[in-house]
């Protein structure tokens, strides 16, 4: 349980942030009016280790990362490296609710959805056209850093990836310096709207982040809702 109080405290404090250059609204306004559609996550595995001459010890792995609600009643989008062979998914809404979730789908881009059943119909992100963005385009990242509180960038798209197969803009790189726990974490655009999800970044370069696009994600969302069991 002390785990998942602290994990609760992610949401539950002041919010350090800055505006992107160009920016119609500032960020803690757009962090304010997406907030309940961001989730934080983690994710608990037990492995039992041999140590030799029949000596075990128990160890307990975690990871965390975020994820942001794209359907009101549970499912959420986050990367699949977080979520991935895990025995726990652990989701803490807005309002600290913990509730566990499984993975229901996961795509062979770095992203997963993973499905909570709340009490409540859930707040959902609203959708950006990653097909309009540009080389300049402001963003903004919202992330939860390290666990400990979210963590708000602001920055611009710096190059536009095609994807292996088609010549649609699935990836974009980011002049943002990535952070543990930033993975899974929205980018938004001018409006708020969900325009890619962080990913990760270039271990050469600091400041150079890579996020999903959101037609990517938004392309496979219906795919699934058209045929849950697939």
């Amino acid at each position: 349980m002390k785990l998942l109080r602290s994990f609760i405290g992610c949401f539950l404090i002041s919010i350090p942030c800055f505006t992107a250059h160009g920016q119609m609204e500032t960020a803690m306004q757009t962090v304010e009016r997406n907030q309940t559609s961001l989730v934080a996550i983690r994710t608990v595995t037990t492995k039992t280790i041999d140590q030799g001459n029949n000596h075990t010890i128990v160890g307990t792995y975690t990871t965390q990362g975020s994820g942001v609600i794209i359907d009101s009643t549970g499912l959420i989008v986050t990367n699949t490296h977080i979520v991935a062979g895990a025995q726990h998914i652990y989701v803490a809404l807005s309002d600290g609710t913990i509730l566990e979730a499984k993975i229901v789908y996961s795509s062979d881009a770095d992203f997963s959805f993973i499905k909570i059943d709340p009490p409540y119909s859930l707040n959902t992100i609203t959708w950006a056209d990653s097909a309009l963005a540009q080389i300049g385009t402001p963003i903004i990242a919202i992330s939860n850093n390290g666990g400990d509180e979210q963590h708000v960038l602001g920055g611009a798209v710096t190059d536009l990836m095609d994807g292996a197969t088609s010549n649609n803009v699935e990836m974009f790189e980011l002049n943002l310096t990535l952070y543990h726990g930033d993975s899974g974490g929205p980018l938004l655009d001018n409006d708020g709207h969900l325009l890619g999800l962080i990913m990760g970044k270039k271990n050469s370069e600091d400041a150079k982040t890579y996020a999903i696009a959101s037609n990517k994600i938004a392309q496979e969302y219906e795919q699934y809702r058209n045929n849950p069991q697939n």
